[in-house]
């Protein structure tokens, strides 16, 4: 995401103009062993409501026996919002789960904040599976950040309950943030039946129908983190290629003017991550323009990205090409190479800035190295000053040195290692850990090795350098 990207481009953009002036269960890891998830899904927008029920079917995979497991219900944040005024939902959301069956015995979940825990009538072992049925009702907020509606369009993100990652660390139930993205998730597969009043339509993660309406319809999508959807009833699509991927953009009509730059910036984005990286997965992308919630500017989902149009610039406002590309950037990392967005935030936010500059520069002829040494500079600085690394858990950020921490300074430094080894090299670097770590989770651990391997070196000290500010 380019975390609230107005913010950064008012946040950071206006802040950076300045700086210019002056061991357990690893479904995750398990190939082709994943969780499934059937829904049936109703959309009710006279009442600003979702309808659902959800089957879930998890293989167990490890030699532990599983005995519960834990959801998260992120849109249980928008019922009691606890995070600012500012970024307070004009009307309230809310998510209510009910009906919880276990293999059809029924269970005794409970809820706190955010997380729910199913416990299981008996322990569930190794090479079995474990059914989990509940319903869920989804009250929509008008404002909120990521999920939202807008006049007649629900932007659906991290809306159903969703399975906690557990691995060798046991179950990852990291609390909501405003601040960067505190969702970590593992590769699954969905299959969800969407029941739509008439004039609406689906943009999602799967591949989507190009009829204006049908319902129901029953989208399915193999292999990816989470599932988003957007139903609407006001967008209009501009369609193409990238290779064999279809890419689209969908947009208002008052946003007309800027829709062929970013079509062709979406395009050519595709094409140049997917020859430079390696090729992308899914057969289609959708880029959906138009705020998503409070400063919510860019966010990245798998095979759908939103973007706003326009961004501020010294001359005026233009089409927001970089916004475009870095989140169709974050379909490699994030999308198909997974961290722990929680605890290491900077792995993907950093490698997709490092993505997007070096788009721009190749092919924009925009180059911002300067800006890149003046931003280094003044993250040199904050850590004199406060101590705070590129290398923490959200929760360690101030909003205000976020995105030049965990973006900026690991961007700059991936360019400071084209100048050490060559831009070739690190190219290699990234094709080859976007090749091994595809569909997996990753850590720094993984990324540093890699670049080892590739680079016949040790550059061991030069990551700790930018990541831990080593000496």
């Amino acid at each position: 995401m380019i975390h609230r990207l107005i913010q950064m481009v008012g946040c950071l953009l206006s802040f950076l103009l300045v700086l210019q002036s002056s061991g357990g269960i690893v479904w995750a890891h398990e190939k082709n062993v994943r969780p499934t998830y059937q829904m049936d899904v109703t959309y009710q927008p006279d009442q600003d409501e979702v309808i659902a029920h959800m089957t879930l079917t998890i293989p167990v995979t490890s030699q532990e026996t599983m005995k519960e497991a834990y959801f998260h219900l992120y849109p249980k944040v928008f019922h009691d919002w606890k995070y600012g005024d500012e970024s307070k939902p004009t009307k309230p959301g809310n998510i209510q789960v009910s009906q919880v069956k276990v293999n059809d015995v029924v269970a005794k979940q409970s809820v706190q904040d955010t997380i729910l825990k199913v416990p299981f009538p008996k322990p569930v072992s190794s090479g079995e599976q474990v059914k989990i049925d509940m319903d869920f009702q989804l009250k929509l907020p008008h404002g909120g950040s990521r999920l939202n509606t807008f006049k007649h369009t629900a932007f659906l993100a991290q809306w159903y309950p969703m399975l906690a990652v557990k691995d060798k660390d046991g179950w990852h139930v990291e609390p909501y943030t405003t601040i960067g993205d505190p969702f970590y998730s593992q590769m699954s597969d969905f299959e969800i039946t969407f029941r739509l009043p008439q004039g609406y339509r689906v943009i999602s993660s799967a591949q989507d129908p190009k009829l204006e309406y049908r319902s129901p319809i029953t989208l399915k999508q193999k292999n990816v983190r989470d599932f988003a959807a957007v139903l609407t009833k006001d967008y209009q699509v501009k369609r193409g290629k990238a290779g064999n991927v279809d890419v689209n953009l969908w947009y208002l009509k008052e946003m007309e003017d800027v829709v062929k730059d970013l079509h062709d910036a979406a395009i050519s984005g595709m094409d140049f991550y997917s020859k430079k990286f390696g090729a992308y997965p899914y057969p289609e992308v959708d880029v959906v323009l138009g705020e998503t919630g409070y400063g919510i500017a860019g966010m990245e989902y798998p095979g759908l990205v939103t973007s706003i149009p326009k961004v501020p610039t010294e001359k005026g406002e233009k089409p927001a090409v970089n916004v475009v590309v870095h989140e169709l950037a974050h379909q490699w990392w994030y999308g198909v190479v997974g961290n722990n967005q929680a605890k290491e935030p900077w792995l993907d936010e950093g490698l997709t800035t490092f993505s997007e500059f070096f788009y721009m520069q190749k092919e924009k002829k925009e180059d911002e190295r300067e800006l890149l040494k003046r931003a280094t500079q003044r993250t040199n600085e904050i850590y004199q000053a406060v101590g705070i690394t590129s290398a923490e858990s959200l929760y360690k950020y101030p909003d205000s040195i976020y995105a030049l921490m965990v973006y900026i300074r690991p961007a700059a430094m991936l360019f400071d290692l084209m100048d050490q080894i060559g831009e070739d090299k690190v190219l290699e670097i990234l094709r080859k850990y976007y090749e091994k770590y595809r569909f997996h989770i990753a850590t720094t651990k993984d990324f540093i090795q890699t670049a080892n391997e590739v680079a016949n070196k040790d550059l061991t000290s030069f990551f700790e350098k930018w990541l831990y500010f080593k000496e």
